[in-house]
């Protein structure tokens, strides 16, 4: 399921982070705001054709909270603190507040417009720009975007952020935090073609992109190329996707970074499965190689999901740097309250390879490496 598709639903002496009810006061007086302009908005399309203008939202608010006292568990590796030594409950793991504004300025050109607010690696919720592109149908099966575009890097690339297109809590974060670039300024094209039974996608995209990571400090990738392929018939869908690019801060500069995956998904049950590879070096030009993986199946009960995902970050080859691995065992179960609204909880134990940190943030000073640790989470997903 694209983001399109969902978006198109009708009906310490640590620096604070912000509680639930301070992130509530900020979120939801943007979303009454954002209603109420999508009312007025889609209120003047003409039965059948699509509105000149369309605004369409999605957000999540939910708390976690982590065993682990030495350090902070996130989801986003540019996010600085988490649940777990900074606090024992956070609300800032996966709250977000997203809007998309989309222009159908001719049958051939269009323009899109995407503004997400979640934590930032600066300790704020500024709302920050993840799309704004223009696309041109150059034929009905090729078409051309320019202006900064998502990398189509994984199963869910263009939906991870919008909570109420993944069937699960979050993405497996062994996998997703494997790749720190997720969109680029530049150019890409599209060309989609279709039998009786099946889609097919294949595209090109060139272009460069500067990220601010937890540190503040500027991380400039340039040459970014990506060629992504996507398959679909019924309930199958394929992915696989290679990139490379020039990233100011390793030597050498290039890094590659490579996936495929697939998802099953006949309507009573559902699985899928990824597999992702990293590579880069250090300023010390130390090769850096990782591997992620997840397996995930569920079934549909009603209006209940109860799921298992299984989940690793493998260090193959990290010489004179600090391994980063570790295994995740997750379950849980998605309720979808109405068509657009789902709550969730899931449960995750995380077991951390030896001498590695895992994918933990904020370290205490002499935490040990290694063990493991539980983390609880409590979710509600919404898209309008």
């Amino acid at each position: 399921m694209t983001a399109q598709t969902i978006l198109s639903v009708p009906d310490t002496p640590h620096r604070a982070v912000p509680s639930l009810p301070s992130l509530r006061a900020r979120i939801l007086p943007a979303l009454l705001s954002a209603l109420l302009l999508a009312f007025s908005l889609d209120s003047h399309a003409e039965d059948g054709a699509p509105a000149p203008l369309a605004l369409n939202g999605f957000g999540t608010l939910g708390v976690a909270r982590s065993s682990e006292r030495g350090a902070d568990y996130v989801f986003d590796n540019l996010q600085p603190k988490g649940t777990g030594r900074s606090h024992q409950w956070a609300s800032d793991v996966d709250s977000r507040l997203g809007l998309q504004l989309t222009a159908n300025l001719s049958p051939s050109l269009s323009a899109v417009l995407q503004v997400v607010s979640e934590y930032r690696w600066d300790g704020t919720y500024t709302p920050m720009v993840n799309w704004a592109n223009l696309r041109y149908a150059v034929t009905p099966a090729l078409s051309v975007r320019v202006g900064r575009i998502a990398l189509d890097s994984f199963m869910a690339s263009d939906s991870r952020k919008i909570g109420y297109s993944n069937l699960t809590a979050r993405p497996p974060t062994e996998v997703y935090r494997l790749l720190a670039l997720r969109d680029s300024d530049g150019i890409d094209a599209t060309y989609r073609y279709s039998g009786e039974d099946f889609v097919n996608s294949f595209t090109l995209l060139y272009g460069q992109r500067t990220v601010t990571n937890t540190r503040s400090i500027n991380v400039h990738s340039t040459d970014v190329a990506g060629v992504f392929e996507r398959y679909e018939n019924g309930p199958l869908t394929l992915h696989a996707a290679y990139q490379q690019r020039r990233v100011d801060n390793q030597n050498p500069p290039l890094g590659k970074f490579m996936s495929v995956g697939a998802s099953y998904d006949p309507g009573p049950w559902f699985a899928s499965a990824e597999w992702v590879k990293a590579i880069n070096f250090n300023a010390s030009k130390l090769k850096i190689t990782r591997a992620a993986w997840y397996l995930n199946t569920g079934v549909r009960l009603g209006d209940f999901s109860p799921y298992v995902t299984v989940a690793a970050l493998c260090p193959l080859s990290e010489t004179g740097v600090a391994p980063v691995g570790q295994h995740s065992y997750s379950s849980g179960v998605r309720w979808d309250v109405r068509r657009n609204i789902d709550i969730k909880f899931q449960w995750d134990h995380i077991r951390l390879n030896d001498n590695s940190f895992g994918t933990l943030q904020n370290i205490a000073p002499g935490t040990r490496p290694g063990g493991h640790f539980n983390v609880i989470s409590l979710l509600t997903d919404f898209v309008f």
